[in-house]
């Protein structure tokens, strides 16, 4: 938790499990740590409560797509899911008007599908939260395409 001072801010770390929903998912804090730990804080719970001030901080970088020519939007990958699914920064909105073309490594996609039951190999695709994502039917995209969080896409008008 972070509690922002008049100089500075402090953080606290999450640790006290009497705020956590039990039991706690490996894979879905939201929902079991801080959904619980948002809603006493919402109810004016003071952050201390929460567990020990901490110093251990890790500052994430915080990717935007930018266009560098005309119809040329360049992102990155910010996700991987639990399928392999290549979840990157694009937002919908962000993608230039008409057919597209994506880059992602040396693979080339023809398009946005609309769902995955459409797709066969490797579609691009509008996640449910709004993001460009890159998959492969009945595998993962990042091990055939050997991605990693942090790699270059980029959307390509196609006239």
């Amino acid at each position: 938790v972070m509690i922002r001072l008049k100089r500075g801010i402090e953080a606290v770390s999450i640790t006290d499990p009497r705020f956590w929903r039990a039991p706690v998912s490996p894979t879905f804090h939201g929902r079991d740590v801080f959904a619980p730990v948002a809603a006493s804080l919402s109810l004016g719970l003071s952050p201390y409560e929460f567990g020990e001030k901490t110093n251990m901080l890790s500052v994430l970088p915080i990717t935007r797509p930018r266009y560098t020519g005309p119809g040329e939007l360049h992102g990155h990958i910010m996700h991987i899911d639990r399928f392999g699914n290549l979840v990157t920064d694009i937002r919908s909105s962000d993608l230039p008007p008409g057919p597209v073309e994506i880059c992602v490594g040396s693979a080339l996609i023809d398009g946005i599908s609309h769902h995955y039951a459409e797709t066969r190999g490797l579609a691009a695709l509008i996640g449910s939260s709004g993001y460009l994502e890159v998959s492969l039917r009945n595998g993962s995209a990042a091990r055939h395409l050997d991605a990693l969080v942090g790699d270059d896409v980029s959307a390509t008008a196609v006239s």
